[in-house]
């Protein structure tokens, strides 16, 4: 007779993390997180195990890449029921022990059928250029030494609107369709800042980083915005080459947000750190 599954305690997270020195979410495949590489998720199961709790799976809506930060992470966590603690008590047991690069924001009761990734409507990235050195604001931001063309960057940045393939722009597996919809790409002035912020229903690896990189060669007088353009509509290999060695620092990425059916619409992008 075939065991009946045990009762499930469902949680939605709601995460912020300081990806510098995580190796992203969780790493791929069999063996989640492995000795000696730290992972976010992996860094929320150690905590969940070493306070007794029986985890059964624990899945994030964005697998951000290594020294890639979360504003808004979204994850479910499922925890066998018996001796399951409310959500109250477990973001208590969260704050005490996670590593300070971790800050749970959020966490409440769902659904067991609610999935982070596959529920998730679209995802949100921030990116922090900086015009000036900072003493503070490194480990958060992408420092531009040369002078950039607003006007260029804007052109290039909102040429990724719509829906296109993007395999010249992302690291796709080989069973992959690069095809994604891009619903908006935003440019704001925050001081020395400027922000780069990107909508879409989903991304691939390095996606962002290389959209990024992309603009930024154009505002710099490197390449035109109509390249973008041009590899927009005619990916080819010879294009992913050129835009990965094009790729900006993990060090100005955040995941913002992940919405979901109810959620607010987006209000104007707004810097994680000041740079006067």
């Amino acid at each position: 007779m075939a065991m009946k599954p045990s009762p499930l305690a469902s949680f939605r997270l709601l995460i912020e993390y300081d990806g510098s020195r995580f190796q992203g979410w969780q790493k791929q495949g069999a063996g989640q997180t492995r000795d000696g590489v730290r992972t976010v998720a992996g860094s929320i199961e150690h905590v969940i195990h070493d306070a007794g709790l029986r985890l059964i799976y624990l899945g994030g809506a964005g697998r951000t890449d290594a020294g890639v930060h979360a504003l808004g992470q979204v994850a479910h966590l499922h925890l066998e029921a018996k001796g399951a603690p409310r959500p109250g008590e477990l973001r208590r047991l969260l704050d005490g022990a996670l590593p300070q690069d971790i800050a749970i924001r959020d966490i409440r009761s769902c659904p067991p059928r609610f999935h982070a990734r596959h529920d998730a409507m679209d995802r949100t990235y921030l990116y922090q250029i900086s015009r000036r050195r900072s003493a503070f604001g490194k480990p958060w931001i992408w420092w531009v030494k040369r002078s950039l063309d607003l006007d260029r960057l804007s052109q290039a940045w909102r040429a990724f609107e719509g829906d296109h393939d993007v395999s010249a722009f992302a690291d796709l597996d080989p069973e992959e369709d690069g095809r994604v919809r891009i619903f908006r790409c935003e440019v704001a002035e925050a001081g020395a800042l400027i922000l780069l912020r990107v909508q879409a229903t989903h991304f691939f690896r390095r996606q962002v980083r290389r959209m990024v990189g992309a603009a930024v060669a154009c505002a710099l007088g490197e390449e035109e915005p109509r390249r973008v353009q041009e590899d927009l509509r005619n990916p080819t290999e010879a294009a992913n080459l050129f835009w990965g060695a094009k790729a900006s620092p993990a060090s100005g990425l955040f995941l913002a947000s992940v919405r979901y059916p109810g959620d607010p619409e987006l209000g104007p992008p707004e810097p994680t750190i000041r740079i006067p």
